[in-house]
């Protein structure tokens, strides 16, 4: 009874928070093959109707039927409930193409769906909702996904908690695409003429309806710039994808690098972030929400640079309590002046925090960002929660607020994979493709259009896919004959990104067998289209005889990044047939540094016996004796290995504590153990172990979705049946992910 007393009471709130006042819906002044929304909350529609009108007719002159949606909003639920109404209205008609949010619209932030993410693992049991939880407009543009209401912020009104239903489906598929201007309020000033400045810049650059010309890229310490083949291999595929940029000027395409710092690597950015003909910046780097970080960490040194660590981490814990609804900031000092013997003193700046000072030379901090002129129309933040659109200051927002002509940003809200493929489809921007469709085609739960996500730039070879491709996708079927007919035509166009849309759209048609990507990935000579047929192919699982045979092709390829990432696939495969491969590049192409790290997970993942009979045979073939180089990397996967030994052995000790085997079950996240998918799936269904244990062990399995196994566990987790909801639903969930 008091379940469902619960159950109704959450019901009944949820409902309360978006029963706000009813929305003002403007329907568009003309129609037009594909339909636009922009969703603002009502004062800052009166503050900026001027603008907003204006940017609403900017944007039915590039071919948008645009409605306009104001209200006082109450909760996400309400928002998403008008975008599921407008979507089904007009899916015939004038298909929904995307959404932009205006001003203090609520915003959801996501529990149970780290999966959907490149990288970002918590333990959301251990670490508290504020800090676990993903802010991501993924709620709103995805209506595929189902969602069970948490909570209200207590701190920040916007904020919502929501969990992932785990009968949802588990993969994204956005229904549109979407874009938010949020002022970061940390800049100061008035947020209402703030933003309708930005709005009429926006306007400006849209009737300047310039092309892609001018770019640069930025590679920053302690990425995968560290290793400089892959940096070197990033011209090869900028070549591929804005071939327009080498033929027509040799200095159109501008690549730096943290090495490059003979004089502070900061200014140079100033400078190309200042000039004015550039078109699209790149930032490869590691960040935070105020912080682009550029030239590395300084070693923790000296008295002054442990004391700033000490410091550092310290303050983390105290926000981290001061962010709680029920935090005890007091508390937390004491116990720090007992365990580091720290006086008051110590705490004066976190009591009466100061304004920071310009940046060292290896930062990019807001108060700066906020002094500089952006010029890039478009600015890429490949870098971890430098899009955080849900904090007072953020990276991605200084930047579209500036003084300069920059409109939209691609940014993050929590940590992101270092190793992922960052340039995927982006040369289709040159094709006429907005920033937001372009965004929705690599979309994650943490990655975000900060601004106008309807901008494109002019086509520069005069092949417009824009229209072509929303009119095909959203208005033609997938299975009209004229669609495939279409795609098929493009398959071998000669734009790299080109071949690799009319791939992604075959395939989401089901117009694509494995064994017909297989031979476009050995017959095709662009590399990121080879790297697209990878991508397609891990669609068909480990347990797909042409997905495994191109992982062990592709760990040869000429590309950098298609290895590595074929090094990525190995590990989450888990077959042994793939060591052969993988032994030999490990130690005959050494130059890849970046693929030699990622296959440190493999040989955790894999069998010691095979994995070390594999290495011996590779270095007993090699004509060259390197005893130590050969010494050290059979030390190196010994570590992994006993790694594995040590997660595998505690988290089958029944003899230990539940919370410390479920401690070592949760290592199965990153590293899929496949010969351990018999034992896995063992606790599960055995009703004497702890349930806390088998739900951890459900849910490690989910992280096996690609492995050789799939077929092994769905069999035996839907033949598990129990009475326990909580185990119930991770199974659910479990099978989600991996069917």
């Amino acid at each position: 009874m008091r379940k469902i007393f619960f159950t109704i009471a959450l019901a009944v709130a949820s409902f309360v928070a978006s029963a706000a006042v009813k929305p003002t819906v403007v329907e568009p002044a003309h129609k037009q093959p594909t339909s636009f929304a922009i969703v603002i909350d009502s004062e800052t529609y009166a503050q900026c109707r001027l603008e907003v009108d204006a940017y609403r007719a900017a944007l039915g002159r590039d071919g948008l039927a645009v409605y306009m949606i104001s209200s006082t909003w109450g909760s996400p639920d309400q928002v998403r409930a008008e975008l599921q109404k407008l979507y089904k209205k007009n899916l015939k008609k004038m298909p929904l193409e995307g959404v932009v949010f205006i001003g203090d619209v609520p915003y959801a932030s996501v529990q149970n769906a780290q999966h959907m993410t490149t990288a970002f693992k918590m333990n959301e049991e251990r670490f508290p909702i504020e800090e676990t939880a993903v802010p991501s407009d993924r709620f709103y543009d995805d209506l595929n996904l189902e969602f069970e209401f948490i909570k209200r912020d207590s701190i920040n009104p916007l904020r919502y908690y929501y969990k992932l239903s785990e009968s949802s489906p588990q993969s994204l598929n956005p229904t549109f695409y979407s874009g938010r201007i949020h002022y970061p309020e940390q800049m100061g000033g008035d947020k209402y003429e703030a933003t309708a400045k930005y709005l009429r810049k926006v306007v400006a650059e849209r009737e300047r309806q310039e092309k892609i010309d001018y770019m640069v890229t930025f590679a920053g310490a302690a990425y995968n710039s560290d290793c400089l083949v892959t940096w070197m291999d990033e011209r090869v595929m900028l070549d591929e994808i804005f071939p327009q940029l080498s033929r027509n000027d040799h200095r159109a395409l501008k690549q730096l690098n943290f090495r490059m710092n003979n004089y502070n690597m900061t200014y140079k950015l100033f400078a190309e972030l200042e000039r004015d003909e550039v078109d699209i910046m790149l930032f490869n780097e590691h960040g935070s929400p105020d912080k682009q970080h550029l030239d590395g960490e300084e070693p923790i040194e000296g008295f002054d640079r442990r004391a700033a660590a000490l410091r550092d981490e310290v303050y983390y814990y105290l926000k981290r309590e001061q962010r709680k609804e029920n935090g005890d900031v007091a508390g937390a000092k004491e116990y720090f002046k007992e365990k580091y013997r720290l006086t008051d003193k110590f705490f004066e700046e976190f009591d009466n925090p100061t304004p920071k000072p310009a940046s060292k030379e290896d930062d990019l901090v807001l108060e700066e960002i906020n002094e500089l002129r952006p010029m890039p129309r478009f600015v890429i933040f490949n870098a971890c929660y430098n899009g955080s659109f849900h904090q007072e200051g953020y990276v991605a927002g200084s930047y579209i607020f500036g003084r300069g002509r920059t409109v939209v940003a691609q940014g993050n809200t929590v940590n992101v994979l270092q190793d992922r493929w960052t340039y995927e489809m982006l040369g289709l921007l040159s094709n006429g493709v907005r920033v937001g469709q372009y965004n929705r085609m690599i979309a994650t739960l943490e990655g975000h259009i900060i601004g106008d996500p309807a901008f494109h730039y002019l086509p520069n070879d005069g092949n417009n896919l824009r229209q072509e491709m929303v009119t095909m996708r959203l208005m033609g079927g997938k299975n009209d004959a004229k669609y495939a007919e279409y795609w098929n035509a493009l398959l071998d166009a000669p734009n790299a990104d080109v071949q690799s849309l009319a791939l992604r759209q075959l395939a989401d048609g089901g117009k694509l067998s494995a064994e017909q990507l297989l031979e476009k990935y050995r017959k095709c000579n662009y590399v990121t289209t080879r790297m697209e047929c990878l991508k397609l192919l891990s669609r068909f699982g480990g347990d797909c005889p042409e997905f495994v045979t191109a992982v062990g092709e592709a760990m040869y390829d000429a590309y950098e990044v298609v290895r590595r990432n074929a090094a990525r696939y190995a590990s989450m495969i888990g077959a042994e047939e793939l060591l052969d491969e993988c032994a030999d590049v490990l130690v005959n192409r050494p130059e890849g540094q970046r693929v030699a790290f990622t296959l440190n997970t493999l040989w955790q993942v894999m069998p010691e016996a095979a994995t070390d009979a594999a290495l011996e045979k590779v270095i007993a073939a090699c004509h060259y004796p390197e005893k130590s180089y050969f010494d050290a990397l059979r030390k190196s996967v010994a570590r992994q290995q006993n790694m594995k030994r040590s997660d595998v052995e505690d988290a089958f000790n029944k003899e230990l504590k539940p919370a410390s085997r479920v401690s070592a079950l949760r290592g199965f996240r990153n590293a899929p153990y496949h010969d351990q998918v018999p034992q896995l799936i063992s606790i599960i269904g055995d009703e004497q172990e702890p349930l806390e244990v088998r739900v951890a062990a459900a849910e490690a399995l989910g992280w096996f979705n690609l492995s050789y196994r799939r077929g092994e566990i769905l069999e035996g987790l839907q033949a598990i049946s129990t009475k326990e909801e909580s185990l119930a639903k991770e199974i659910e969930q479990t099978i989600n992910r991996v069917k």
